[in-house]
């Protein structure tokens, strides 16, 4: 959308804000296997990593991540943290598995999250 490559976060936050610019309110940007950073509308920049697994297919793992995000913001009544550990674990789920993940395997990335994490 740009014209560039972000190498770096501070690449993905400067792209991020310039989204907001042009009106995105929240900005989710996946890295896959390096986590994700959301920055908020209130200027937080929240980075999560991922817990560890081997990919076996990617296909729909953002989309599980989205679903994931939006389920944890509505759960948490809209703690940002919450929202990305539930996202950046549907996304996960989703990758280690050959379809779309349950909600046993996303609950057991959750927890890997928490625990590798400490958050």
């Amino acid at each position: 959308m740009f014209g560039t490559v972000c190498k770096t976060d501070e690449d993905i936050v400067h792209y991020a804000k310039k989204l907001q610019e042009k009106g995105a309110v929240n900005v989710l940007i996946s890295m896959a296997g390096d986590g994700a950073i959301l920055i908020t509308e209130d200027g937080q920049n929240i980075k999560m990593g991922t817990p560890k697994g081997k990919v076996v297919n990617s296909v729909g793992a953002g989309d599980s991540m989205v679903a994931g995000f939006i389920t944890g913001y509505l759960r948490s009544n809209g703690d940002y943290n919450e929202a990305l550990k539930m996202g950046t674990a549907a996304g996960s789920a989703t990758a280690f598995v050959s379809w779309l993940a349950t909600r046993e395997e996303i609950t057991e990335k959750l927890e890997r999250t928490e625990k590798e994490y400490g958050i």
